[in-house]
This record gives C-alpha cells, structure tokens and sequence, in this order.
C-alpha cells in the first residue's frame, strides 16, 4: 500500500505556511491602521493625538532602518578585510539611519492625512494595497531567497513589491479621484486663495501645531480640486493627479511592507 505520511506532511506544511502569512499580514496591518485610527478619532479632540503615531513611526523608521543595515554589512564584510580598523567606521548605519529618518518624515504626515481625510472608497483602495504590498514581499523575497543571499533578498524584495503594488493600485486611484469623488461645483466662483482658505477653516478642533501641519495638506487638496474644477479638460490636471495618487499608493505600500519588517522581527525576537 502506497504510503501517504509524506503527502501528508507536505501539506501540513502547506497550511502552515499560509497560517503564518496570514498571522504576518494581520499584525503588520493592526500595527499600521491601529495608531492611525486613534489619531483620527482623537484629532478633533486634542494635540495630543499627534502621540497616537509614534508607535508608527518607530515601526516604520526600524522597518526601512534594518534590511537597509543588513545590505550594507553584507557590502562591507565583503569590501573591508577581516580586523581592518576601518571596520570600526564603515558600519551602514549612517545612511541607513539617514535614509530611514527622511522616509519617515515623508511617510508619516502622508498617512496621517489619508487617515483624517480620505473618503471611503480611496481608504478602502488603500487597505487593499496594504494587502497587496505585503503579499507580494513575502513572496518576492521568498523567490529571490533561492539565488541571493539574505541581506540582498529582503531588500530587493521590499523595493520590487512597492514598487509593484504601487502601480497596479495608482490607475484605479487617480480614476477614483477623478470620477468618483464629487468635486464641488459653486469651488469654481472662488478664487484658489479663497477655496484653499474654506477647507483650512472646515479642519476639525481647534488651533494647535497638527492642525497646522494637516493645513497644509489641506490647502494643497483644495488646490487640486479648484484647479480640476477650472481645467477639467486639460492633460495637464490628470497629469497633477496621477502625481498626487502616485506618491499616496507608494507611501502606502512602503510604510506597510516597512511595518511588517518591524513585527516579524519582533516576533522573531520572542522567545518561544
């Protein structure tokens, strides 16, 4: 009688595979839509719901901060000879800390905007990014994993599934925005002071430092709207848009693979 016990293993481990994928996909998107569904909710309310986001911020900064490291050693070891004193300098944390400060203060007030202002259809765009961004890292990775060395993979990985989902999800959000979100008619009899004024008035809560910072995507926002309403017809608008959804869908992925970085190390780090 044939022996099924290897059939059988195979797909234990099938399953246990996408058990893990799902438990990694779960938490990187708990960790990333957690801190923004705080700072929304609590918004209006305080300044104080600026704090909501640094949980985010560290997990995205740690995120983009380690596979940037870990290629860079791997450069190094092969680069510096064994016991050179010039080891002791050349470590790769200097750009992968500068590198990883900078797309944090780009991620951050980014996510935080989309967070408090973004229509359903274009959060629930978003979400399906995040989905995507992660699936795709992980398989990616997977597959670089048989040709190229850890360090290379992971990052390799990381670039090519926000670089993919970030363009499967840019198409559909500037139609969403163009198309679907209803752009104000009675925007056309003010001037682009005036409509950029109007929404930095509607802001929720009152004057405080988050306030001034969401303003700002406030009134680029309106801007965008005036000019849609005033040039419809013109490439040069659909042009402004694709530019806006296409830096969204890219911070949006990057933030989401930089997170699920973060938390699979931290479970890794957890003692069984």
């Amino acid at each position: 009688m044939r022996d099924r016990r290897p059939r059988r293993t195979d797909m234990t481990q099938h399953s246990s595979n996408v058990a893990g994928a799902v438990a990694e996909i779960a938490r990187a998107v708990m960790v990333l839509l957690v801190p923004l569904a705080l700072w929304r909710l609590a918004f209006p309310l305080t300044e104080w719901a600026a704090l909501a986001l640094l949980p985010l911020a560290v997990a995205i900064w740690m995120g983009i901060y380690r596979p940037l490291r870990d290629r860079r050693r791997a450069e190094l070891a092969v680069v510096i000879l064994p016991g050179a004193r010039l080891g002791r300098w050349l470590t790769g944390r200097m750009g992968a800390r500068l590198n990883a400060t900078l797309a944090t203060l780009v991620s951050l007030p980014v996510l935080a905007w989309q967070a408090l202002a973004a229509p359903a259809p274009v959060l629930g765009l978003l979400g399906a990014v995040c989905l995507l961004a992660g699936l795709l890292s992980m398989g990616v990775t997977g597959v670089l994993g048989r040709g190229l060395s850890p360090p290379y993979a992971r990052l390799a990985g990381h670039r090519i599934a926000c670089a993919t989902a970030a363009l499967m999800a840019l198409a559909p959000l500037v139609w969403i925005n163009w198309a679907v979100i209803p752009v104000h008619h009675d925007i056309t009899s003010l001037g682009l002071s005036e409509a950029m004024a109007a929404t930095l008035d509607a802001l929720p809560g009152r004057e405080s430092w988050p306030r001034e910072v969401m303003g700002a995507f406030a009134a680029l926002d309106a801007g965008k709207l005036w000019l849609a309403a005033q040039y419809r017809d013109a490439v040069w608008v659909g042009l402004l848009f694709s530019l806006d959804a296409a830096l969204v869908v890219f911070v949006t992925a990057r933030a989401m693979v930089a997170v699920q970085d973060f938390t699979r190390h931290a479970v890794e780090q957890v003692p069984a």
